[in-house]
């Protein structure tokens, strides 16, 4: 690519905001001449009443073409003010990819929010939501199903697909979820599949671009997760009609015969109370059938709340661009069955719309007229019937596509970025060359070798306050996250296995519950040495037992370790204490490295340096005094 990332998004912001600009000057000079037209046309028609007779042919052709010419107009005003405000939002979306590429968290779209478990193994230690989050990172996803299967991802990354569309958006806003520690035995195949996808849709920024820009503009749409579980309760319920003919039949037939008879009273065809007799049965009819048809009524209504705005997303979704299996899975199942997703959803909204007009005045009449509840909830139900079981699909293949597109994007910003290698081999070492914390400045990020040893053994990283050791870990955390989920790695090599992190790094206590910091640490440590015996995982452990004296958090930490290194798990721990691994069971099961610092003299006070380099060894440096002299306590 001869642009840098940077450079594409500066062009394509100040080529969306040329195109807006003169979108808006033809808008402002159309609704003049609007104006004009609309002037002429009364101007015309007022003037018949003061023209001689042989004068109002001009006048009213005149005052006719100006008022097709302001309607004319007038549609050609809405049309330019659509375009303009969505180059107003390509614009927007090009000037947050610079602010992602720059990690000014301030001035990308507020990160998504969603529920998460109290005991999830690693998701508040990690950055997985909030400001400055992976969510936040990965923000081109925008519809609820893209939301929810981002969601679904990263807190269940094991589990690649949710197994149902009701799992689907309960990742969305359920905090209790657990997630799967096992994979599947055909996880390794699923991953590098979704690697094709993303590494297929890095080259078709179009296709990621337009993605992204039809989700921002339904996303004022007011989608909601509530809606999207509404929808889904509709598609699993009978459909009652179906089931009882008798009613259909009668609607159908006061449905012709009240309009033909009111039609017949007219011309004098029939007597006046047929339609009256059509009018009363069709609001018995209804009066007797509205607590059975509502609910369809209603699960319409929920559909527009999750997919109504989702509709032409759906279409484009379809063309997915590539040619691997993946592609064309998703490619099929958003086609099948029938005209395909976008189409039969735009259908539906019609549907919908039709079943609104129950909220407005004309409701009653309409009833009465033409059995109008009975009519709309059959067309529903015909729909429900035909597309109902597929609807699912769609909504996860679309949350897919969207999370393959933000990954995409994400590999596209940074094109030194590599795609982790992923293995079965219980042999092999989780190692990485130049990695880095993918949610860091990249021109102020500093990366580092590192290799995680074989089970039975442990990373052990010292060194002195604000030196990068906690860094070090949630870069190799979140990059197997990333890797797991079938994404990019901040890296130029990764090489991993399928293992679940579990983190020990931020600890809050409870005073509603009684909890010290030291018990809420023991009970999250007591979950990784029991997740670490039932399978494989990869623990992060952040100066563990904090909370107690030096003594007794020396001798615990070294039980805790003892515990770990007995099983097949694999991982890093910090701490100060350079006594830790002194016993011979720890010292044989530790690989030493550190990070170090310099001191250097600005205006006769000391000031600390970092260059967050790796390091060999041990750490043979502290800092603590220093940090209590610059902040005026020495």
């Amino acid at each position: 690519m001869s642009q840098s990332p940077a450079e594409y998004y500066r062009a394509q912001e100040a080529q969306a905001s040329a195109e807006a600009l003169r979108l808006e000057n033809r808008a402002l000079r159309v609704s003049r001449l609007r104006m004009v037209t609309f002037l002429v046309a009364a101007a015309c028609f007022l003037l018949l009443e003061t023209t001689p007779r042989e004068s109002w042919t001009v006048l009213l052709v005149t005052g006719a073409a100006g008022l097709v010419a302001f309607v004319g107009l007038v549609c050609l005003h809405r049309s330019l003010r659509k375009r303009s405000a969505r180059e107003r939002l390509r614009e927007a979306i090009s000037r947050e990819a610079r602010a992602r590429l720059a990690r000014t968290w301030g001035e990308i779209a507020g990160p998504m929010t969603m529920g998460v478990p109290a005991e999830h193994p690693y998701a508040s230690d990690l950055d997985v939501v909030g400001r400055a989050s992976l969510t936040h990172l990965l923000g081109r996803v925008t519809t609820i199903p893209g939301k929810a299967m981002l969601a679904h991802a990263l807190l269940n990354p094991l589990a690649l697909r949710p197994s149902s569309a009701r799992v689907l958006l309960a990742s969305g806003r359920n905090d209790r979820e657990r997630p799967e520690t096992d994979p599947d035995p055909d996880w390794i195949e699923e991953v590098r599949r979704r690697q094709g996808v993303v590494r297929a849709l890095v080259r078709e920024g179009t296709f990621r671009e337009r993605l992204e820009l039809l989700g921002r503009e339904g996303q004022q749409s007011g989608e909601t997760l509530e809606g999207g579980a509404a929808f889904l309760a509709w598609l699993e319920e009978p459909r009652w009609l179906e089931s009882h003919l008798a009613v259909l039949r009668t609607g159908r037939f006061l449905g012709v015969f009240t309009p033909a008879s009111l039609i017949g009273w007219l011309l004098g065809w029939t007597p006046g109370l047929f339609p009256v007799l059509g009018a009363l049965g069709a609001l018995v009819l209804h009066r007797a059938t509205a607590k059975y048809t509502s609910p369809t009524l209603r699960g319409a209504d929920a559909a527009q709340s999750v997919l109504g705005a989702s509709a032409r997303l759906l279409g484009a979704a379809e063309e997915i661009p590539g040619d691997s299996s993946l592609v064309a899975e998703l490619r099929h199942r958003l086609r099948t069955p029938g005209p395909g997703a976008g189409r039969s959803i735009r259908h539906l909204v019609r549907l919908t719309d039709l079943a609104n007009v129950r909220e407005s005045l004309l409701h009653i009449p309409l009833v009465a007229l033409f059995s109008w509840d009975v009519h709309v909830a059959d067309r529903l139900e015909r729909w429900h019937a035909r597309y109902g079981a597929a609807c699912s699909e769609w909504m996860r293949c679309l949350g897919e596509i969207e999370v393959c597109s933000a990954l995409a994007g994400l590999s596209f910003d940074h094109p030194d970025w590599c795609f982790p290698q992923i293995t079965s081999d219980e042999g092999c070492k989780v190692s990485a060359a130049a990695l880095g914390h993918p949610l860091l400045d990249p021109e102020t990020c500093v990366r580092n070798d590192v290799e995680l040893p074989s089970p039975h053994s442990l990373l052990l990283v010292t060194g002195s306050n604000m030196a990068g050791k906690s860094t070090l870990l949630r870069s190799v955390g979140v990059n197997q996250l990333l890797a797991l989920i079938g994404g990019p790695v901040c890296a130029r090599q990764f090489r991993t296995r399928p293992l679940l992190p579990w983190t020990v790094m931020r600890v809050d206590d409870s005073l509603e519950e009684g909890v010290s910091h030291f018990l809420a640490e023991l009970r999250r440590l007591k979950r990784v040495v029991d997740g670490a015996r039932a399978r494989p995982i990869l623990f992060l452990l952040d100066e563990i037992l904090a909370g107690t004296n030096s003594e007794e958090r020396l001798t615990a930490s070294r039980i805790v370790l003892r515990h770990l290194l007995r099983t097949r798990a694999v991982g890093a721990v910090t701490t100060h204490d350079l006594t830790l691994a002194s016993t011979e069971l720890l010292k044989a099961g530790t690989k030493d490295v550190h990070f170090r610092e310099e001191i250097r003299l600005v205006e006769g006070k000391r000031r600390l340096g970092f260059d967050y380099v790796l390091r060999d060894g041990p750490a043979t440096s502290r800092n603590a005094l220093i940090l209590l002299e610059m902040v005026g306590l020495a």
